[in-house]
């Protein structure tokens, strides 16, 4: 029986690849994977626009999805997933996987970790605070920080 993955990727190249990779690894041809990416209100500069409805603010949030939506398959196409989606929201990130999940009938939360250390874990990350409240089965990979040495 075929499964339904949502997949969370950063747009940066070595991130998303390493999860994409794993993805890869995990799913079958049968598999649907969606994808998502969530953008940071606060990386928006709303704080041009404080009321949030002007209509600098709605094109300036437009475009970002649209970018992030062109940089999302730029990045998934390598990796040839036959059966995917790719979905871009604005906002935190642990609300708006946990909004999508509950939303649409997945199987599996699959997202990439840093893997913090020190002081930076005590803290919390995006990928603690998502799998804490994700509905469904959550694996987290490791993402590296730096391109490895060859």
């Amino acid at each position: 029986m075929p499964n339904k993955y949502l997949v969370a990727i950063e747009l940066e190249e070595l991130s998303a690849n390493a999860v994409l990779k794993k993805a890869k690894a995990q799913s079958t041809t049968e598999d649907q994977l969606d994808f998502i990416h969530v953008i940071d209100p606060t990386s928006l500069g709303y704080a041009i626009d404080p009321t949030f409805s002007g209509k600098f603010a709605r094109e300036f949030e437009e475009n970002a999805i649209k970018k992030a939506h062109t940089r999302m398959l730029e990045l998934i196409s390598p990796h040839d997933f036959p059966n995917c989606t790719c979905h871009v929201r604005v906002g935190h990130v642990a609300y708006e996987l946990h909004e999508l999940l509950t939303s649409d009938a997945y199987d599996v939360l699959m997202i990439g970790s840093h893997g913090r250390r020190g002081w930076q874990r005590l803290l919390g990350t995006h990928a603690a605070k998502i799998v804490s409240r994700s509905p469904v089965d959550t694996w987290v990979f490791a993402v590296p920080e730096h391109q490895p040495s060859t």
